[in-house]
């Protein structure tokens, strides 16, 4: 069975309004109390408790715009005391120093800060009218802080698929740890205004190499999908020897993330925009174990381009959130691989087989890893002196 991830939406208020976001009401529903936090908390653990995982389960806390409750920092320090290790996703538009100081004490060590462009206009574009600056003020301060913080950028056609790569210029010239790339989810206000459809994402992905080879980039360099899988079998001269690069995120038989709406109860399947179930009503453990879609996700078999390919023990088939929101299918062949729509036939939708046992890793993997993340801890200890 797969590890697990879980991620718990704090509240549905948002003071951005983003052109691509998947979420399709924003505060409809009221924030969840610290009460009912707990109680999810407590789910996670006895979720991770029934798979026999053990030790600190890593916790992303989302939204909406997480930093708008004003008792984040009471919500960090309980899922410390419930042992989590506490990730914050986040525009970072409402953060000064004081508060970026004030959740680093509370026990938050990581953030992910959404991006959506490496220009000002671009970002803009994307995300409203004046909300560059709050945003890199917010950077900065976290960054003082000592906090270990991601860049995150949604690859979006016609706004910021030309200048991605140079995001990883902004890392460096904000001095942050380093930058996340990511497809958007058709749902939500993506889907109204149709920002995440076909387009040439895979070359998107292979300037961003080609550049932070160029740059001699060297931060973590973090591409958070199943096809990034792909490019260590095709573009070997681009990913070899490219420091803190991880084409391994995604991949959906070894971590599956859970995700639930505190605000609902509303259980999800990472980015799949579908609920599964509702914490009210279901049992966590047994809604994942046998809900059809999670079945139909974990069972996939290759067809057709997917037959052949040497990426598919990572990749197997593309992202389910990103089928499912074009097509209504998670078990539909990713179109943006370029092999499948080189295939010659309409898209398939891949036979449900056997659940897969991945091999474990080779030693030169498994140390490559444990390289990565020396490095990341390295970079990351550097910051934490800084603060």
């Amino acid at each position: 069975m797969p590890g697990h991830r879980f991620h718990l939406t704090l509240t549905e208020r948002c003071n951005a309004r983003c052109a691509h976001c998947y979420w399709d009401a924003a505060g409809v529903h009221a924030d969840p109390g610290l009460d009912r936090v707990a109680q999810i908390l407590s789910e996670f653990r006895r979720f991770a408790r029934a798979h026999g995982e053990r030790g600190r389960r890593i916790l992303t806390l989302s939204g909406g715009e997480p930093t708008l409750r004003d008792d984040l920092k009471a919500v960090i320090r309980l899922a410390r005391r419930r042992g989590f290790r506490v990730r914050l996703a986040t525009n970072a538009m409402a953060l000064d120093a004081a508060r970026a100081r004030s959740l680093r004490q509370a026990g938050l060590r990581m953030v992910q800060v959404s991006v959506d462009g490496a220009e000002p206009a671009t970002f803009e574009q994307v995300r409203g009218p004046g909300s560059w600056a709050p945003t890199r003020a917010g950077i900065e301060a976290l960054r003082d802080a000592g906090l270990f913080v991601i860049l995150s950028l949604v690859l979006l056609p016609e706004a910021n698929l030309e200048e991605a790569p140079r995001l990883l210029d902004l890392t460096r010239t904000l001095g942050v740890a380093g930058a996340k790339f990511a497809r958007p989810v058709h749902a939500g206000e993506a889907a109204r205004y149709d920002l995440a459809g076909a387009a040439d994402y895979w070359d998107a992905y292979r300037r961003i190499l080609a550049h932070a080879r160029e740059i001699g980039y060297r931060r973590p360099l973090l591409l958070f999908d199943p096809l990034a899988h792909r490019l260590v079998a095709r573009h070997p001269d681009l990913t070899r020897g490219l420091w803190g690069l991880d084409t391994a995120l995604c991949r959906c038989e070894r971590t599956e993330l859970v995700e639930v709406n505190g605000a609902t109860g509303d259980v999800y399947y990472c980015r799949l925009r579908q609920p599964l179930g509702s914490l009210d009503r279901d049992d966590l453990v047994g809604l994942w174990r046998t809900h059809p879609a999670l079945e139909a996700i974990r069972r996939r078999s290759p067809a057709a381009a997917c037959a052949a390919c040497p990426a598919w023990a990572g990749c197997r088939g593309g992202c389910p959130a990103v089928t499912h929101g074009r097509t209504g299918v998670v078990a539909n062949q990713d179109t943006d691989c370029p092999a499948v729509s080189a295939q010659g036939t309409p898209p398939a939708t891949l036979p449900a087989g056997s659940y897969p046992r991945p091999a474990r890793p080779s030693l030169p993997a498994a140390a490559c890893r444990a390289s990565r993340l020396l490095r990341s801890v390295a970079f990351y200890t550097v910051l934490r002196n800084r603060g």
